[in-house]
This record gives structure tokens, sequence and C-alpha cells, in this order.
């Protein structure tokens, strides 16, 4: 019997590792991960639940297709019971949340993350909103608000999408957290710190264009 066990431990872990090679990860134990830039503090939520695309992960991060989403949320929940309140781990809970059909779970729990002040949730609360997802508010001024904080503390895709939607009228019924120069400021750095992308590159041109219209209507 023991002998069974210890093949199917062998068996799992060998899964594993196929598994996570096939996009570019590690395994750790049966999950996949990427601890290239791990931090030493560095919690399990931390390496089965950072997105790849959140300025301040301190993991690489783990694709959606391969979250393993009862482990990340039993990590996540436990780590928050240790340290009450971590905005990242709080927002890495909330995306796991929606990952496993949990919506207003996780509509509730980016919000605290977003209200803690971390960009990354702030910025997902505002496409939430914009997007018109369940349980998220649908009130466009709150997508304002929340991507106007994210925007000011430098989330590249929080810059874009507020200048996108403040430009084609989208704010229009709100009271404007960012004003013309603030903008300016956030199409500047996206230009500066966008890699040199050159779809980014065009999208800002455009953003920068519509932006000049927008001040001389």
């Amino acid at each position: 019997m023991q002998n069974r066990s210890v093949l199917s431990a062998v068996l799992e872990g060998l899964a594993a590792l196929k598994r996570c090679a096939g996009v570019g990860l590690i395994a750790v134990g049966v999950f996949c991960t990427n601890t290239a830039i791990a931090k030493d503090d560095a919690t399990t939520c931390d390496l089965l639940a950072a997105h790849p695309q959140d300025p301040d992960r301190i993991v690489d991060g783990v694709p959606t297709s391969v979250v393993d989403q009862l482990a990340a949320i039993a990590a996540c929940e436990a780590g928050l019971v240790a340290e009450p309140g971590h905005p990242r781990l709080t927002y890495q809970l909330a995306r796991v949340y929606f990952y496993n059909g949990r919506s207003a779970d996780a509509v509730k729990t980016m919000e605290k993350a977003a209200a803690a002040g971390y960009r990354q949730a702030q910025f997902v609360m505002g496409a939430l909103i914009s997007n018109n997802r369940p349980d998220a508010s649908g009130d466009m001024c709150d997508a304002e608000f929340w991507w106007a904080k994210s925007a000011m503390a430098g989330r590249l895709a929080a810059q874009v999408s507020y200048v996108r939607h403040v430009t084609k009228g989208l704010f229009d019924a709100c009271a404007l957290h960012a004003d013309e120069d603030d903008m300016a400021s956030f199409l500047e750095n996206v230009r500066a710190t966008g890699g040199g992308d050159y779809y980014l590159r065009l999208l800002v041109s455009d953003l920068t264009e519509d932006l000049r219209a927008y001040r001389d209507r």
C-alpha cells in the first residue's frame, strides 16, 4: 500500500513537471509557478496566485490556464489569516475567486485590495465596472475613480484606459479625479516605460491626438 502511494506521488510529480514545462514554468510539488524573481518573503499564495502582469508581484506569476484554483484559494485565505488585510494577498485571492466562479466574493475582495491602495486591484476594479461584470457596480464614475487612482500610482494599463475613456466621453457625467495635465503625463509615462512595443506606440500616438482634440473642444 505504501509503495502504491509513493508511486502515485512520483507519477503526480512527473505529470506536474511535464504540464509546467509546457508553459515555461517550474513545478513546486504538483503546482506550476515561476520563482525566477521570487523574493525571500514570497508566500505560497504568491507562488500559486500572482498575476504575471501585476507590476507589484514578487514572483513571476502564474498564467490563468495553470492556476490550481482550490490550492491557491486555500493558500491565500491562510495567508490572510496570518497577515490580515495584506493588499497583495487580498488581490491575489480575489483573482482566484473570479476563476473559481465566485463572482460576488471576488468583487468584494478586489474592492478591499483596491481600497487598501493596491494599484493592480484598482485597475481591475475599473475594468470590471467598465465591462459591466456581474456584481460590479456598473457606474462608470466608479470606474473613473478607481482608474484615476491606479493611473496616478503608475499602472500603465490604467493610464491608457483612463485617457481613452475620458477622450471618448465615457466619463462626461463624472467629476474627474485627473486633469488634462495629468493625462498628458500618463501618456508620456506609457511612452517612456512601455518597452518600445510597436502597437503600444501607435496607441499612445492616437491617444495623444485624441487628448489634444479633447483639450480644444
